[in-house]
């Protein structure tokens, strides 16, 4: 038997039992994810028969991955960084969330037809609400970069009426891209844009240095700071004091970022929050039912402080 607590590379799955109902997120790199913590301790306190795993591939490996998975069968799973968009093209069904989003995070194994769903971006507004009392609506915002997660925050953005929204990513093509997608998407009705209220910018300091100064919050949706070499997604020096900086990164991965904010005076918030509330909404997909979000919340917080100590 795996120990749920390890991750397991996509050449074991096979060997695993379709009882209790397999479940996992999917991802490279992946020990660092809560997410088994988090969804096992909802599932136990349901009474739900399921176990819920970490499985490591990354792109090049995901459709190997997905075609076991099928065979056992998971009951779903969850994609993170760098799936998210890959496993968008394997689905074989995409509900409306997938779709706006271009992406899909969540897999609902429906009697062998793969639904594909994105929660990342419900999950991220019901975050930035919690922790710092406002929505997308209030607030202009800079997002930097534009992969799965990235997508899902820009489209729920706009969703939600955002006053205006600035993409950078390092590959400029790459921000070009989900401007373009979001132009297209949102051209008409109550929610249409202008290239005043959605645009993209360079990633250069004097661009963003300029750019910094006219919003109110900061998304980091790169996956920046999950390699202990990088360096910090913002300097200090860059960091308005009275900017919200929300990253989407949790752990160690956001160490050196939230220094440089708070070395700022800026108000500052990791991807915990997102977590809880996109894995809620997963969760909810799964089994049909109200999620125990204070039990996954207390499970959460419980694994980070303990690897943490």
């Amino acid at each position: 038997m795996t120990n749920m607590d390890d991750s397991m590379k996509p050449d074991v799955i096979l060997t695993l039992s379709s009882q209790p109902v397999p479940y996992a997120v999917l991802g490279r790199p992946i020990n660092h994810s809560l997410s088994p913590v988090m969804q096992q301790a909802a599932f136990d306190h349901l009474g739900i028969e399921a176990r819920y795993y970490r499985v490591e591939v990354d792109d090049e490996g995901l459709a190997r991955a997905v075609e076991r998975m099928r065979q056992v069968p998971f009951g779903g799973w969850n994609c993170t960084i760098p799936n998210k968009v890959k496993m968008y093209e394997l689905c074989d069904r995409r509900a409306i969330s997938a779709e706006q989003f271009r992406a899909v995070n969540t897999v609902v194994n429906e009697q062998g037809v793969l639904v594909g769903h994105n929660t990342d971006g419900i999950g991220w507004s019901r975050a930035l609400r919690e922790v710092f009392g406002r929505g997308p609506d209030e607030l202009r915002i800079l997002l930097l970069g534009t992969g799965g997660a990235g997508r899902a925050i820009a489209t729920q953005a706009l969703l939600e009426s955002c006053p205006e929204l600035i993409i950078a990513n390092r590959n400029p093509t790459r921000a070009l891209e989900l401007l373009n997608h979001l132009k297209a998407q949102f051209c008409i009705g109550p929610l249409a844009r202008t290239p005043e209220n959605l645009r993209s910018i360079r990633w250069s300091d004097e661009e963003l240095l300029k750019t910094l100064q006219s919003v109110d919050l900061v998304v980091n949706a790169t996956s920046a700071g999950l390699d202990p070499k990088d360096p910090p997604v913002l300097s200090a020096s860059m960091i308005p004091s009275g900017l919200l900086v929300f990253d989407t990164v949790y752990g160690d991965g956001c160490v050196k970022f939230r220094q440089e904010v708070e070395a700022a005076g800026a108000r500052w918030s990791d991807g915990l929050g997102m977590l809880l509330h996109q894995g809620a909404a997963a969760f909810s997909l799964w089994t049909g039912g109200e999620a125990p979000l204070e039990i996954m919340r207390e499970a959460l917080q419980s694994a980070f402080s303990a690897s943490r100590a």
